[in-house]
């Protein structure tokens, strides 16, 4: 039997998009001074844990909130293009408050945004990357420095819940905790919070 790997999946800092309003998708939005802050601060939240495996997407804020946690841990932090946020297409770039209440692909009905990705591309690729992981490293602890809107969809996967998604308030720096041997999964927490302080962005 597989033992099953610890994934801590931990959301990006505060990126420019983010302060700006704007959906930045796949393209390249650094963090802010505050969001430099919050991987600072997530840094140290997650200093106790004893991490075997630091993985990001390859977009800077991702990244760079890795490195953070990365530096205290000793790790170095290994770079996964598969784990991009969802490309939004024709929505990239644009104010939140322009396209909300358009229909995407999180709504019934609706099976990719304009332009962009579907849900099974997203999950796709995703998963291939966790069930990769779990081969390579089983019984072993590995962080994943992410986006908001593909770890949302993950976690609603390992919820079981898919194609809806869990909609718990996601800030900037929010904690996800599972296990999982590839096929059976448990959530030890959701989007957890506590540690952040004030109100994030919630949108990718």
């Amino acid at each position: 039997m597989t033992r099953p790997t610890t994934f801590y999946f931990v959301r990006h800092g505060e990126s420019e998009g983010n302060a700006a309003g704007r959906f930045t998708g796949q393209t390249d939005s650094p963090l802010t001074a505050r969001g430099r802050q919050q991987a600072q601060a997530i840094a140290d939240e997650l200093a106790s844990v004893r991490f075997d495996r630091i993985v990001s997407s390859d977009l800077s804020r991702t990244r760079d909130t890795a490195e953070a946690i990365a530096k205290r841990q000793g790790l170095e932090v290994e770079v996964l293009p598969e784990l991009r946020e969802i490309d939004v297409g024709e929505r990239t770039g644009k104010p939140f408050d322009e396209v909300r209440g358009l229909p995407n692909w999180t709504d019934d009905g609706f099976v990719a945004w304009p332009g962009g990705e579907t849900l099974d591309r997203v999950i796709t690729r995703v998963l291939g990357v966790i069930e990769r992981l779990v081969r390579e490293s089983p019984g072993k602890t590995i962080l994943i420095v992410g986006h908001g809107g593909v770890n949302r969809i993950l976690l609603s996967h390992f919820l079981g819940i898919l194609p809806k998604l869990d909609r718990t308030p996601a800030p900037n720096t929010n904690i996800s905790v599972v296990h999982t041997d590839g096929k059976t999964h448990t959530v030890e927490r959701l989007f957890a919070a506590d540690h952040v302080t004030g109100a994030e962005p919630t949108t990718t």
